[in-house]
């Protein structure tokens, strides 16, 4: 599937997508739920497979719903485009590092447009574009011509709310077992250990979560069904095995 997003977005699951869509049974299902939807690869794959569905989108990343208003309305990306390319201009070393620094939505956009293993790195090699076209993106098609509720919330707080209900298909793409807890709001708060205490078996919602495959997650869910498969991944060239876990 070609890049639908609009920067390069850690973890996405853009070339797993339609070994994903393969596995989902969407039977008697009209909406689909990503409780850390990020690049939102999933859902975009979907949608262009199967017309009509609703979509409840979640991430605690604030700028993420930023972005998905801006990509709503056509004046407001021809003035945050504006902004960009001024930031672009005679861009420096030392204006890039000043930059990456900030908390504000200009700052992360430029830091995940030119992605580099080494958080801060000045991309040399790189040129900056002049222009960008927001609106060409298949996000923005995909954002504007379907049903979306898009939500910044801790993803349990989706998972209570749509977890018994039959006509939602939950699609689980939490962060990796080993990484620190700053993905959810509540610091006490973490996916795994509420999927452990809470048997997805008995959810009326079809649940599919997609895993990478360690000893600890075959052990956690050892009484669910497991498929395997292998991942490559585009930055490290490093290939490993993830595993779809579901309640179906």
């Amino acid at each position: 599937m070609k890049n639908h997003f609009y920067i390069s977005y850690c973890g996405n699951k853009r070339n797993e997508s339609e070994k994903l869509f393969n596995e989902i049974k969407f039977d008697g299902i009209d909406t689909i739920i990503e409780p850390f939807c990020g690049s939102c690869a999933i859902s975009y794959y979907i949608s262009l497979k199967i017309p009509n569905l609703k979509y409840i989108l979640n991430d605690n990343n604030k700028y993420l719903k930023e972005m998905y208003e801006i990509l709503l309305d056509d004046y407001k990306i021809i003035e945050f485009e504006k902004q960009i390319k001024l930031l672009y201009n005679n861009i420096t070393k030392e204006k890039y590092k000043e930059i990456v620094k900030q908390d504000n939505l200009f700052s992360w956009f430029i830091k995940n447009k030119y992605y580099n293993i080494r958080p801060g790195f000045f991309p040399q090699d790189k040129k900056y574009p002049n222009e960008i076209d927001l609106k060409s993106t298949g996000i923005c098609s995909f954002f504007r011509n379907n049903n979306i509720k898009f939500f910044c919330k801790d993803a349990i707080e989706i998972m209570e709310e749509f977890k018994n209900k039959p006509n939602c298909l939950i699609c689980l793409d939490p962060p990796y077992l080993q990484l620190c807890n700053d993905f959810y709001n509540n610091p006490n708060v973490n996916i795994y250990e509420y999927l452990y205490n809470n048997d997805i078996k008995m959810n009326k919602s079809k649940i599919y979560l997609i895993l990478e495959k360690m000893w600890i997650i075959c052990l956690l869910f050892k009484n669910l069904n497991m498929i395997e498969y292998e991942k490559k991944y585009e930055t490290s060239k490093k290939k490993t095995k993830h595993i779809i876990i579901t309640n179906i």
